[in-house]
């Protein structure tokens, strides 16, 4: 009877049940010197030539991803805090150097912003950002761990795979890595329902409250299952138990009796007091609302469940404005984000320009416009 609730998502699409990170392939075909390059390099002994191939060839993925970490973590102090650094003078300023090989900026800087999208720039820049806005505490940790095991286990029941495996399929090196993922899309979640909250005035919530608000009714059920994919023969053997069912209660037989005489053919369950906001179908919902005090109703209530008998016992007092403010701010934040998908997107650009983001790289700002033009 309870709802699904809502993700998370990457730098073109949005997956929602198994965090992909885009995988960063590099080619193993050398690239070809130019003219000015190849005088250079035959000035080198074939054996040197040879040596630092191979060790090139060898060490590529080690030196990209390593450099290419560095690299786009100074280009967020650069872009961010410009003023913070001294900045490279030139290309030829070697970044790393490895066995005596140096790498220098011109080097790598153009492979780089192939091999790495513009959403890992994003990741670098936001985490600057929201690790000051919202630091660590015990409750994230706690949340964030949940999260984790429910993607290990949903990754277990439809992939038969543990742990070690969901991470190295979905390109986390470490369980580490993953959960720091996760640790930034909290803050970025975090980040965007704060700032949506700043865009829901006093009267949309007194709207909410008198529209949608009541006090906690208390409901018990007959409930005659039949799954949604079932014939419609088995559709129409269940509804025309739940109409008998309540031909009976018509009849004079109290629900206590109903419940015991047709037990072996139905599920019987006492809710309890359930608010505005619960966790229940809508059409179930819709339907306790209706009743009155100490009463049934008339026809079979259908959910996904199955055809539903239910009976309110009594409702509480409807709770005050101030009472239930902030679980009506949140309701309308949901509202927002399910009826505007791209509301969380503009929310992060905003942040980013509050903080002062600015490219000094002229593709990079074009990829990231392109990359925000589909959320505006």
């Amino acid at each position: 009877m309870a709802k699904k609730k809502q993700e998370t998502k990457n730098n073109k699409k949005e997956k929602k049940e198994v965090v992909v990170k885009e995988e960063k392939v590099v080619k193993n075909t050398p690239k070809k010197e130019s003219k000015k390059e190849e005088k250079k390099v035959n000035k080198v002994s074939d054996d040197k030539v040879f040596k630092m191939l191979e060790f090139f060839d060898k060490y590529r993925l080690a030196i990209y991803g390593a450099v290419g970490g560095i690299l786009i973590t100074i280009l967020v102090v650069i872009i961010i805090w410009p003023d913070r650094i001294a900045t490279l003078k030139d290309g030829t300023q070697p970044v790393a150097e490895i066995d005596g090989y140096t790498v220098t900026a011109d080097d790598l800087y153009e492979d780089m912003k192939e091999l790495y999208s513009i959403s890992s720039l994003l990741d670098k820049i936001d985490n600057k950002i929201l690790e000051k806005k919202y630091p660590e505490t015990d409750d994230m940790n706690d949340e964030i761990k949940e999260t984790a095991e429910n993607y290990y286990n949903a990754y277990k029941q439809y992939y038969q795979a543990d742990k070690e495996t969901f991470l190295s399929n979905n390109g986390f090196g470490s369980e580490k890595a993953f959960l720091e993922y996760l640790k930034l899309q909290y803050r970025r979640n975090t980040y965007a329902k704060d700032y949506i909250k700043t865009l829901i005035s006093d009267k949309d919530v007194e709207k909410y409250y008198n529209d949608n608000v009541y006090g906690d009714i208390n409901t018990k059920h007959i409930l005659v299952k039949v799954d949604s994919s079932a014939s419609d023969e088995d559709k129409k053997k269940a509804e025309d138990l739940a109409k008998e069912i309540i031909s009976k209660l018509n009849n004079g037989k109290s629900f206590d009796d109903v419940k015991e005489e047709y037990k072996d053919q139905i599920t019987y369950e006492e809710l309890g007091y359930k608010s505005y906001n619960a966790n229940l179908e809508s059409a179930y919902m819709e339907a306790m609302q209706k009743l009155d005090d100490n009463s049934y109703s008339k026809e079979p209530v259908k959910t996904s469940y199955g055809y539903h008998v239910i009976y309110r016992i009594d409702q509480k007092e409807k709770p005050s404005l101030d009472d239930v403010k902030e679980e009506i701010i949140d309701s309308l934040v949901s509202e927002k984000q399910s009826s505007d998908k791209n509301i969380s997107y503009i929310a992060l650009d905003k942040m980013r320009e509050e903080a002062g983001l600015k490219f000094s790289d002229t593709v990079l700002e074009k990829k990231y416009n392109t990359y925000m033009s589909q959320y505006k």
